[in-house]
């Protein structure tokens, strides 16, 4: 059976999520889909002989100068610019005079001498409506970790303004010491976001050098050992190991992360075990370190979440647990960042974190020292 060619084009355009806009080489709309239509909320004979920026800003786009220094208007790119241009965000324009951000693109359509004969704009809907929808979720999320400590915040302030002179004095340190747990809290939480924002901007700063582990799980646990006094901690780190290629910074915060987690979501008088050995046999030589505890497990069908954002499961365990559901998240990227990887294991009878990092053997650190 023979499809013409026109018709699967047809069929292409029609029926596409993304909006397709086709200008003339001076920017003047000739043609869209329905779907870019449906966004603007207008008719085609509406739009047609306007300029492309009448719905589109297209000031992210490269617009050459005339030999005069001034710009042409609408957009006038060379076959060259066009295969450069990629993606961009550009600000829609609809009826209502709402301004929606998508990510476009603009190609060159080329004529058979080589030159520009129209333009296609591709306006990502599908791509820009994720997006919105993570970021507005996002907002949501935080909004409500946010408003949770500052409401304890603001209600014992204002008992303690209204009548502190009718409080005694233990009363007024309990109250003294939820505001500051609640600010500790807050604290946290803007930690955990600016370190989000560093890794997804990926402006996250590394110093990489050869760092003993064992050193650092120790450094980890005096750090935690107000927090872990009902817990009993394990190590079994085996002479020899060689160190790892790593930011100390970052290592400290994968290990607290884990360590933390495995003492808040197991019982009190419970195990938690931190054990590491050298994968020699792995492609690049790998130390590996596990954090196991006694905890009640993850189930299943929730073990690819937890390395989402604001993950939480709905157990009683965690449920009675501050936490701002950004600290495995966080780790993962911080793995994945220093060139490892990160896996999770869980039953009825506790849960091991295991992280694979870069081995700093001799012949490795004498590689990169002459590097």
């Amino acid at each position: 059976m023979n499809i013409a060619a026109d018709d699967i084009y047809s069929s292409l355009v029609n029926f596409c999520a993304d909006g397709l806009i086709v200008t003339s080489p001076d920017g003047f709309l000739t043609s869209c889909n329905s779907s870019l239509l449906k966004l603007v909320d207008r008719r085609l004979e509406d739009l047609e002989g306007h300029q492309l920026d009448s719905i589109l800003d297209c000031s992210c786009l490269h617009q050459p100068d005339t030999a005069d220094g001034d710009r042409q208007p609408g957009l006038q790119l060379t076959l060259a610019d066009s295969a450069n241009s990629g993606l961009h965000n550009a600000s829609i324009i609809s009826r209502n005079g709402m301004d929606l951000i998508v990510p476009v693109s603009h190609i060159a359509i080329a004529g058979k001498d080589g030159t520009p004969s129209a333009f296609l704009t591709v306006v990502y809907i599908v791509q820009a409506s994720t997006v919105q929808q993570a970021q507005t979720e996002f907002v949501s999320t935080v909004s409500h970790e946010l408003r949770t400590p500052l409401t304890s915040i603001k209600g014992f302030a204002d008992t303690i303004l209204r009548a502190g002179d009718r409080l005694d004095v233990s009363q007024q340190r309990r109250y003294v010491g939820i505001i500051k747990d609640q600010a500790d809290r807050l604290t946290r939480l803007v930690e955990d976001l600016l370190a989000v924002s560093r890794l997804e901007s990926r402006k996250l700063q590394l110093t990489i050098r050869a760092i003993d582990l064992n050193e650092a799980v120790q450094r980890v646990l005096r750090n935690l050992a107000d927090k872990a006094r009902q817990h009993q901690i394990v190590t079994k780190i085996p002479p020899g190991l060689p160190p790892v290629w790593a930011d100390a910074d970052r290592l400290e915060q994968i290990l607290t992360n884990l360590v933390d987690n495995a003492v808040k979501y197991s019982p009190a008088r419970t195990t938690v075990q931190i054990s590491a050995r050298d994968l020699v046999d792995s492609g690049p030589e790998m130390v590996e370190v596990c954090v196991a505890d006694q905890g009640v497990g993850i189930p299943p069908e929730h073990l690819p979440e937890i390395f989402n954002k604001f993950s939480r499961l709905d157990n009683p365990l965690v449920r009675q647990t501050e936490g701002t559901g950004l600290g495995l998240y966080i780790t993962r990227s911080l793995v994945l960042a220093l060139g490892g990887q990160i896996l999770v294991a869980s039953s009825k009878e506790g849960t091991v974190f295991t992280v694979a990092l870069p081995a700093a053997t001799l012949e490795e650190q004498a590689a990169r020292g002459r590097g």
